[in-house]
């Protein structure tokens, strides 16, 4: 007998070892296995029948393409007003620590130079915290060109890369094991000017250091000198250029998507090939659709995708270990959810919404995304309705994308670059890159698709809707919502909403 069972011992020990999510559904793995192995059908499966036969147009006749009107706002000239001065002395060092992905610690380096200016405090170059769910230690100097940053804000506030020795103690290390004199750790989110000026510069003038840690979000949108709007401004649109092999990089992929290359896979050269030779006439059109569908966003959402009781587990207990199960949205149902528009847009779904608005199998789509929840397996109906979709990995060559590989904010930044040198971008869901794009591209005044989530959301519930309605729904809703100026109303950011703070009216 025991013979006899000593294979099958063998072999089950294999299999617990191969394959661990089998026998331990709830291990931490597992969820994401699952659902990796487990991709959900169509879920619009009529819809998608009928958008899969739609004739190829031409799309150099159409509207779709076209470039936004003037809309008769402008960057705001500030030639003719005389430049701004130093003051002769500054009241300390400030240090501010930024957590959150690349387009959160942008607006916070922006915030922390208007900050700089009100206190009449030096600068000094923000410090980024590695992120706990990218894991990224990139820091300031290795995503933005930090002379040209000090260069463009000379005349305005002053800047150092680091600290004089006599304050080298100031580190994070240093705020992390004790309370100190020289930490301010409870700075309210939108703060007013007035509160740093009562809280922060008493701590400058007795110390000659001050360190807001946390920094996100804490500074007000509102009621704020203009001259103090305008200079967030200048940060964001003039300031924060990334570094040159970001820049180089996205430049080459700009010019693939505009002129497809012909014998494969890009080679050692063609970074250098690409970027130098445009030729402007025959460039071809693009769009750029970041897809914000990876699992925190997914799980935070609390909806339901398709990937039945699997995912549902394995998404419940993210919420759990990441959120301790605290989720607004979890106390609704998933048509709730929809209705309201709170659910982020799948692969399939935003892949329906772009054919509906007439973009079809000839359209470029350059996939801008960290890691879809699912993975190719959950692209895989966006790339039928689309085969011309490419991203970094199918257009850079390896030796490319080395110095950026495993690095989420230099993976953001590419996407970034070459989302603002589209012709048209879209993002699946709000969130911080598609706030950040928005802005950067209204003050462009360049196309930028607003998806109608609530609209869309409904048009998902009903499940017997024709192709002929949808597609009318989709246009009706969305033609006012290509990148039409918004004037930024209270509580609303500035650097999602630019006009009329940051740019003028001719």
């Amino acid at each position: 007998m025991k013979l006899l069972l000593q294979p099958r011992g063998v072999l089950a020990a294999l299999l617990l070892l191969i394959f661990p999510a089998f026998y331990t559904p709830f291990a931490h793995a597992s969820p994401s296995v699952l659902s990796e192995w487990n991709a959900p059908k169509p879920r619009h499966l009529t819809l998608l029948k009928s958008a899969l036969q739609l004739p190829t147009s031409n799309e150099k006749h159409s509207d779709l393409w076209t470039p936004l009107d003037d809309q008769g706002w402008r960057p705001c000239d500030e030639s003719s007003k005389s430049p701004p001065s130093l003051p002769e002395k500054s009241e300390g060092y400030l240090q501010v620590f930024l957590d959150g992905g690349l387009n959160q610690q942008r607006m916070g380096i922006c915030d922390a130079v208007a900050v700089a200016k009100i206190l009449n405090a030096t600068l000094v170059i923000p410090h980024f915290e590695v992120n706990p769910v990218w894991q990224d230690s990139s820091s300031f100097m290795d995503i933005f060109d930090v002379d040209h940053f000090i260069n463009v804000l000379k005349d305005d506030i002053s800047i150092v890369k680091e600290l004089p020795d006599e304050f080298s103690w100031s580190t994070r290390e240093y705020y992390a094991i004790a309370i100190r004199a020289t930490r301010i750790k409870m700075a309210p989110v939108h703060a007013s000017a007035n509160w740093y000026l009562e809280n922060v510069s008493p701590v400058l003038q007795s110390y000659g250091i001050a360190a807001v840690s946390p920094f996100s979000h804490r500074l007000s949108f509102d009621n704020l000198p203009m001259d103090i709007q305008r200079l967030r401004s200048k940060v964001n649109f003039q300031a924060l250029v990334f570094v040159p092999h970001i820049q180089a990089l996205g430049d080459a992929l700009v010019s693939r998507l505009r002129h497809p290359y012909k014998n494969g896979a890009p080679g050692d050269n063609y970074l250098q090939e690409t970027t130098n030779v445009i030729d402007k006439d025959s460039a071809g059109k693009f769009v750029v659709l970041h897809l914000r569908f990876d699992k925190d966003m997914a799980a935070h959402s609390a909806c339901d995708f398709g990937g039945g009781k699997a995912e549902k587990l394995a998404l419940a207990k993210y919420r759990q270990v990441i959120w301790q199960g605290r989720v607004l949205n979890s106390q609704f149902t998933d048509e709730e959810l929809r209705s309201q528009g709170r659910c982020p847009l799948t692969p399939e779904e935003i892949g329906l919404l772009l054919a509906a608005l007439g973009f079809d199998n000839s359209t470029r789509l350059y996939l801008a995304s960290h890691k879809v929840y699912g993975g190719e397996a959950r692209i895989s109906t966006l790339r039928k309705l689309f085969p011309l979709m490419e991203d970094k990995k199918s257009l850079a060559s390896s030796e490319e994308r080395a110095q950026i590989k495993g690095k989420a904010s230099l993976l953001a930044a590419v996407d970034y670059y070459v989302g603002l040198h589209s012709d048209i971008f879209i993002s699946a869901s709000p969130g911080n890159m598609h706030n950040a794009l928005v802005g950067h591209r209204t003050y462009k005044n360049l196309k930028t698709i607003r998806p109608n989530m609530a609209l869309l959301g409904q048009l998902f519930l009903n499940k017997t809707i024709s192709w002929t309605d949808f597609q009318q729904a989709v246009v009706e809703g969305h033609q006012n919502r290509q990148g039409q100026i918004r004037l930024r109303k209270p509580k609303q950011s500035i650097y999602t909403y630019p006009a009329p703070d940051c740019m003028c009216h001719v």
